[in-house]
């Protein structure tokens, strides 16, 4: 029987270990400065999760609209280069633009 309790308090304080690294993770990301939204560079996926659209959607329908935010280029150049969005400019622009907004997709039943 005391072997059993033995294999119990380990398992315990294993579980205890896990739950307290964990906490001081989250305490750890918690203390890093946070980017206010409005600053926050986004990409197309970004852009798509906001707007409840299909990230092929996104590109083809939404950036390239001609009032949609100017993008920038934070890394590389040139064509396949991945473009960034501020996010509050996204934000403002669905905002004054929603009526002009692709619909997502629903998914048909078989």
């Amino acid at each position: 029987m005391s072997n059993v309790h033995s294999h119990l308090n380990q398992a315990l304080m294993l579980d205890n270990a896990a739950l307290i690294s964990s906490l001081n993770e989250l305490i750890s990301q918690l203390k890093r400065p946070q980017v206010a939204i409005q600053d926050q560079l986004w990409t197309t996926q970004d852009i798509a999760d906001y707007l409840k659209l299909a990230q092929y959607t996104v590109e083809r329908r939404v950036v390239v609209q001609e009032t949609f935010p100017e993008s920038m280029q934070p890394c590389a150049t040139g064509e396949r280069a991945s473009k960034r969005w501020f996010a509050g400019e996204v934000i403002s622009w669905s905002r004054q633009n929603r009526a002009r907004l692709p619909e997502p997709r629903t998914r048909k039943r078989a």
